[in-house]
């Protein structure tokens, strides 16, 4: 059966199977040969490797009345272009381009490992693009890897991510923006690993968390010096190690419910009175601190778990500054 389908195939695509040059519907060139069919796709072989290619992509070379049309219709597209392709869940592949023929392909895995390179990728600044002449991607290939700026684009032409590589890893800030263009998050990397500020934005662009790392590793928030006004000593204190848990606060008739999530998942609760005491809790909370800000994006409160209870809450004026700072024993609030 598998013998009368690939005969089927060949038949059908006539001259491309031979070899030859097979013309994609959008223009783009591949010297190689079909070797096989599976499930609506194409097997191409090249001699810079095997490409997944879905049949209803290709042209038929015997009716050369449509492919000179669409030929000579088709708008010269930039010297080096790439696409993305998932021929299957575990795989991705970057397909480069020069002048619409395919000089190499990247295979790699669901977690972004590369897999294998296949071919010769040419020193340059690659793009892709969506459907039409809409820019999706830009990026600049430098010995075979990724150097310099990167960028991805929503189709209304609003950047979304933009980042900085260094021999193929990440090297300097990454950010990450919806479609309107309010930032999301930020993160600093050097050499691949991140070191700098991670902050998550709210839907009007303001602060939701921060953590500092360090060469990988979560760290201490920098410590106020001595030469610094003391104003700015009592307005920011040196916190515990954040987590990475947010809070949402809502406001209740007598006193508010926070809401802990981790990683946008729901993790714990806990209801205070108007005097802070706590009436009311569940979930569990990881050890940590975890801000909690208002809707403009100040810091509002602070609480600090350990080993799922509220060691420590401290309250903060508008401004910044340290309101109160409370302690608890059998869940009152205690003012130190």
């Amino acid at each position: 059966m598998k013998k009368f389908i690939l005969a089927a195939l060949l038949i059908g695509l006539g001259a491309a199977a031979r070899g030859e040059i097979i013309l994609l519907k959008d223009g783009t060139k591949i010297d190689g040969e079909i070797t096989g069919e599976m499930d609506g796709a194409a097997l191409v072989k090249t001699k810079y490797g095997s490409l997944t290619i879905n049949k209803n992509d290709i042209f038929q070379p015997g009716i050369p009345e449509i492919i000179d049309s669409t030929s000579a219709g088709t708008k010269p597209g930039p010297a080096l272009t790439f696409k993305t392709i998932t021929p299957d869940t575990s795989t991705t592949q970057g397909i480069y381009y020069a002048d619409s023929v395919i000089i190499a392909t990247e295979t790699f895995s669901a977690s972004g490992a590369l897999l294998g390179l296949e071919g010769t990728i040419k020193d340059g600044t690659y793009t892709e693009y969506y459907g039409s002449d809409t820019l999706k991607t830009v990026k600049t290939m430098l010995n075979g890897k990724s150097n310099g700026t990167f960028k991805a684009f929503f189709e209304n032409g609003t950047v979304q991510t933009e980042a900085q590589y260094g021999n193929g890893v990440l090297d300097g800030p990454v950010t990450i923006r919806g479609a309107t263009g309010i930032l999301q998050f930020e993160q600093s990397f050097k050499n691949g690993v991140p070191d700098g500020w991670f902050r998550q934005y709210d839907a009007l662009g303001a602060v939701k968390t921060e953590t500092l790392y360090v060469n990988g590793l979560v760290a201490e928030n920098p410590k106020w010096s001595d030469q610094q006004p003391e104003k700015q000593k009592e307005s920011v204190k040196e916190p515990e190690n954040d987590s990475m848990v947010t809070a949402k606060t809502q406001s209740l008739a007598r006193g508010e419910r926070v809401s802990f999530y981790l990683n946008n998942k729901y993790v714990a609760k806990v209801h205070l009175d108007k005097y802070f005491n706590i009436v009311g809790k569940g979930g569990k909370a990881p050890d940590g601190a975890v801000k909690a800000y208002s809707k403009d994006g100040k810091l509002e409160k602070e609480f600090v778990f350990e080993k799922n209870e509220i060691k420590i809450l401290r309250v903060y004026e508008p401004g910044g500054a340290l309101k109160a700072e409370y302690s608890y024993k059998e869940d009152k609030a205690v003012k130190k």
